[in-house]
């Protein structure tokens, strides 16, 4: 046991050693990782495209009351942000309407307004181009939901009549109209009544800051395993052999240069979480000139102490362990399997780059084929991410189980891979 042991603190000594440059390899992965995922967010938070066009509108009487109308639905929320209305004759709107410049073209009858209110109700026409484009599209949707509300509120109020008639009720027909008026109103000027409002995102639960704090922190991981090779590289043949001779065998030789891969993982984990950390404060006070940024930099910064309260300090000190582990044991055996760092760090590389992706680290997993998302699903990656995930934005206990439970049977298969690659050699 003595000569293991010193075995252990020769590997040990010789990873503090050669730490400062593998150090230094981090920090500068480290630094082109964040590019790709400021990158990554700032073309995922591109506003959509928004549909807005110009609709021609043709009054063939000019009166006080019709502009209170047109300004009055033109200041509504569900027009104004789908089209913007520009008062023209009717045959400047024709021509308008053959350039392109309107998509469609209104025409108001004479007392328009009176014949609503004395139930006469004269038609509008609506004249749209032959060649009718997504905006005109739109439009067209817009004013045939529009006219099928109208007929409820017509057929509402002739039903009134005629019940309010047949029954001798017509003392309080008046009040009748005017509930069915207000009721259609709140119906038709609120949109949550209109519409069930649900927020869909492309990360799930993360935002785009933790989603991409999470699969940046597994990928950084996973390539920083690259700087490892000094520390787990194989040794030559006749000295495994001495060192089996003397009882360190092989098991105690992968177990020792697995935990110095780990001691460095692990202060690799904390300089990138302490460089998160800075930032964030930084971002508080000085980093970001604007008040939108200071609060986003203090909110991120609270949803992260939020999420440690809510799984709790073992938990997540716990899962953090595991996460290291797993990743320095993956690194562990692609360097047993490879042989050498010729083969070994491309190798680290193409599959870590290739599982974060197909895991949906790089593109979300719902831009992928399905044949992809399934494949992704089942790699480790997918597991550390979301494990990652539930650290920077907490997550449930059942989806954390399910995280440990993966990333403990991906280190046991890896960790016994390793060791028969080892064995093999030794």
């Amino acid at each position: 046991m003595k000569r293991k042991l010193r075995y252990l603190y020769l590997e040990l000594k010789k990873t503090a050693g050669i730490f400062p440059r593998m150090l230094l390899q981090a920090i500068l992965l480290m630094a082109i990782i964040g590019m790709i995922a400021f990158c990554g967010v700032k073309g995922m938070e591109r506003e959509p495209l928004a549909v807005r066009a110009d609709v021609g509108v043709a009054v063939r009487e000019d009166s006080r009351m019709m502009r209170l109308a047109l300004a009055y639905v033109e200041n509504m929320e569900s027009v104004s942000e789908v089209c913007r209305f520009v008062q023209v004759s009717e045959e400047e709107g024709r021509r308008m309407l053959k350039q392109g410049k309107i998509i469609a073209l209104v025409i108001l009858p004479e007392q328009i307004v009176e014949g609503i209110l004395n139930g006469s109700n004269p038609s509008v026409d609506i004249v749209f181009p032959s060649n009718s484009g997504l905006e005109a599209m739109l439009f067209r949707e817009l004013a045939k939901s529009g006219e099928r509300l109208l007929q409820v509120a017509q057929a509402q109020i002739y039903g009134a009549g005629d019940m309010a008639e047949k029954y001798g009720l017509t003392d309080g027909l008046s009040v009748m109209e005017t509930e069915i008026d207000s009721s259609n109103l709140a119906f038709a000027l609120d949109r949550f009544a209109l519409y069930d409002t649900k927020m869909l995102s492309a990360t799930g639960r993360l935002g785009l800051w933790q989603f991409y704090a999470a699969s940046g922190t597994v990928l950084f991981l996973l390539m920083a395993g690259m700087a490892l090779y000094p520390v787990m590289q194989k040794e030559p043949k006749a000295f495994t052999d001495q060192l089996a001779r003397c009882g360190t065998g092989a098991a105690w030789q992968c177990f020792s240069k697995w935990l110095c891969g780990v001691l460095c993982m692990l202060l690799f984990a904390g300089m990138l979480c302490l460089s998160v950390y800075l930032l964030l404060a930084a971002g508080e006070k000085k980093l970001f000139r604007t008040e939108e940024g200071a609060a986003a930099a203090w909110q991120l910064r609270s949803e992260l102490a939020g999420a440690g309260n809510r799984l709790g300090g073992m938990a997540a000190v716990g899962t953090a362990l595991l996460i290291v582990a797993a990743v320095t044991t993956f690194v562990f055996m692609i360097y047993s399997a490879a042989g050498s760092g010729t083969a070994g760090i491309p190798a680290i590389f193409l599959l870590g780059a290739a599982m974060v992706y197909l895991s949906g680290g790089l593109v979300p997993d719902v831009f992928l084929p399905r044949i992809v998302q399934e494949i992704g699903d089942k790699l480790p990656t997918a597991y550390l991410i979301r494990a990652a995930g539930g650290l920077i934005a907490g997550c449930s206990g059942g989806t954390l189980r399910q995280c440990i439970g993966g990333m403990s049977a991906y280190t046991a298969v890896f960790g016994a891979a390793a060791w028969l690659f080892r064995k093999r050699s030794v």
